[in-house]
């Protein structure tokens, strides 16, 4: 039902509905969100409402510029939702002067439950964390919330109250269909632990293009390393591809895995780096979704992608992919 709502919010977008009116409410209501995680969100909350998704289907929304068309579509909306955490790095001064209509939901969540890239102890590439319009060093943490269904539900509950706001007449609906949503958010997550539950110790490292993971890492204890950083824009350094190599090689990793933002000739290169140490490793056929949905039916929503990458993770980590030496030498 889902996947079909989102076709005809499109269409409604497409035929030219007008700008936000004076006398809001949910049949009018116009959304605006930078990433589909957030656009499926608003769905799942006011299915009625017209709904403007910026970063579509294999974008990026580290590195996207904002159009004249997005600026337009974004002071026209109603509310307008972003992640916030530097995720959306190219436009922070523009969504910042939309006032109280704008919700960086990610900077509303606590700063306990968000991953501190300061304090992992890991080298970082020189990126600019501090947004130079502003004080705070909100870019510190990891953007890639959504990858954890519990911190997610926490991201719904206050776009509904964010939405209950601007739509006081419509508030109990849609707490309301919050509320059913969340409880599908805490089905998904239990089916996730349950089929991470069958991976052992020696089965949990993950390899992939973008370092977009950390969060499902941290939700499941699988430990996840990337070809780049935080930000798409920021690739590992030789020396740091070289010592992922050797990583590979000792903990046998079975495979690594291909997103919807990574950059093949860095996997490429990680592949010949392992089998020049005598092993072999697969390239996932089954390509994670990292920063945004995918476009046919089955990925195009949150729930979607999110089952997508648990069982394409867990079908290439478990059992039936590695034997108890691990995986055969390359030739």
């Amino acid at each position: 039902m889902r996947a079909i709502a989102i076709t005809v919010g499109t269409i409604l977008l497409v035929t030219g509905c007008s700008g936000p009116s004076s006398d809001t409410s949910s049949k009018s209501l116009h959304i605006f969100a930078t990433t589909g995680y957030l656009a499926d969100a608003a769905l799942n909350i006011a299915p009625d409402a017209v709904i403007t998704t910026m970063v579509g289907p294999g974008g990026d929304p580290h590195t996207y510029q904002p159009s004249t068309r997005d600026i337009q579509q974004m002071r026209d909306a109603d509310a307008v939702f972003s992640n916030g955490l530097h995720l959306e790095a190219q436009m922070t001064r523009q969504l910042d002067s939309l006032g109280d209509k704008h919700l960086a939901v990610g900077e509303e969540l606590s700063a306990s439950d968000l991953i501190d890239l300061t304090a992992t102890g890991e080298d970082q590439p020189d990126i600019e964390w501090a947004d130079p319009d502003s004080d705070e060093s909100i870019g510190q943490y990891d953007p890639h919330i959504w990858n954890d269904p519990e911190l997610w539900s926490q991201v719904i509950a206050l776009m509904a109250i964010k939405l209950g706001e601007l739509v006081p007449e419509e508030a109990d609906s849609y707490t309301v269909n919050a509320a059913a949503y969340r409880a599908e958010l805490r089905e998904a997550h239990e089916a996730a632990t349950t089929r991470f539950q069958t991976l052992d110790d020696r089965q949990r490292t993950v390899v992939t293009g973008h370092d977009a993971f950390g969060y499902l890492g941290r939700a499941y204890q699988l430990d996840i390393h990337a070809t780049d950083f935080i930000s798409t824009d920021a690739q590992i350094s030789p020396r740091e591809l070289s010592e992922l190599a050797d990583l590979i090689v000792t903990q046998r990793v079975p495979v690594i895995f291909q997103d919807n933002q990574a950059n093949p000739q860095a996997i490429a290169s990680l592949n010949e780096a392992v089998q020049a140490r005598g092993w072999r490793v697969t390239i996932s056929d089954e390509e994670l979704y990292a920063d945004s949905l995918g476009s046919e039916s089955g990925v195009d929503t949150y729930l979607g992608v999110f089952a997508h990458n648990v069982a394409a993770i867990v079908m290439a980590l478990g059992a039936d992919s590695v034997n108890a030496d691990g995986l055969e030498p390359a030739p």
